[in-house]
């Protein structure tokens, strides 16, 4: 009862507002505006693992959702763990993509440029493109995954990890990591049919996006297992920061040559699961109630 509340409440809110998104444009009629409600809809985890908690565990309301039982200092090791995790992968799959794609690498400042350009066609750079490039990498992307970890951990994390993960933990780490994924994806459904992420694929997008969250949920599993939602939010944020790095360096993002979100991610991911097993099982920790 208390999951299917939490997934009642968790679905109905995000579908609602995705389905509002989609009649008053989508991503296309709402450029301006995309981002926030696409933030508004990522509320629901959150408002179906508060509501439940405040139901089932309001004598505990720290601990069912994720913030507390892990020490300061741990919370702080796997926080930045979780953005290394993330990096690695992200790095990875570039790689990888880059060397599988047909159209392999791209210059990723004249890529950068001809992104700045679309946007402001009559605009002058303000300095040098590969130093404004340097610059963006160097400054824009900490700001943006740490303003991505604060975000997605209000909200997306305190549901899937903060409050149902360990309600799933009596299947075992490796099922719960099957289940898990597989409601995030399906969850992403209405955005992913609209062209985020997976244009023009359709529901062939939805069955990618489910690949890539059940291939995802080991590693933010892991961070929250260890670290806590906090620890969660700052894999899924800096996941989010970056993934979007391949369309400077991939001269081709089309699906499956996307970076993360395809063949590459894929592929790295799968590698890195093995060490997951291997390092839980050197260092095994019993998930909290």
């Amino acid at each position: 009862m208390k999951i299917a509340l939490f997934l009642l409440i968790s679905f109905a809110w995000s579908w609602t507002v995705f389905g509002l998104f989609h009649q008053s444009g989508g991503l296309e009629g709402q450029s301006a505006l995309a981002m926030p409600i696409m933030f508004v809809a990522m509320l629901g985890p959150a408002l179906g693992a508060i509501l439940c908690t405040l139901v089932f565990d309001r004598a505990r309301w720290g601990t069912a959702l994720g913030f507390s039982g892990f020490g300061r200092s741990r919370v702080l090791i796997w926080i930045v763990l979780a953005w290394v995790m993330a990096i690695v992968l992200v790095a990875g799959s570039i790689a990888l993509t880059g060397g599988l794609a047909p159209g392999g690498f791209q210059d990723p400042v004249a890529s950068f440029v001809a992104q700045l350009q679309a946007l402001a066609p009559d605009e002058p750079l303000p300095m040098d493109p590969a130093l404004l490039l340097a610059l963006q990498l160097g400054l824009g992307l900490p700001i943006g995954i740490a303003a991505n970890t604060v975000l997605l951990t209000i909200s997306e994390e305190l549901g899937w990890r903060g409050w149902l993960q360990p309600r799933l933990m009596g299947l075992g780490f490796w099922p719960m990591c099957l289940v898990t994924g597989v409601i995030w994806g399906l969850w992403h459904a209405p955005i992913i049919l609209m062209g985020y992420n997976f244009p023009g694929l359709g529901v062939g997008g939805v069955g990618a996006m489910i690949v890539f969250t059940v291939m995802t949920t080991p590693y933010v599993a892991l961070a929250a297992e260890r670290g806590g939602v906090w620890a969660a939010g700052a894999f899924h944020g800096a996941i989010n920061a970056l993934a979007g790095l391949s369309v400077l360096f991939l001269a081709s993002t089309d699906w499956p040559w996307n970076g993360l979100l395809g063949i590459g991610g894929f592929g790295v991911m799968a590698v890195g699961l093995p060490l997951i097993w291997l390092y839980r099982r050197a260092k095994p920790l019993s998930m909290r109630a």
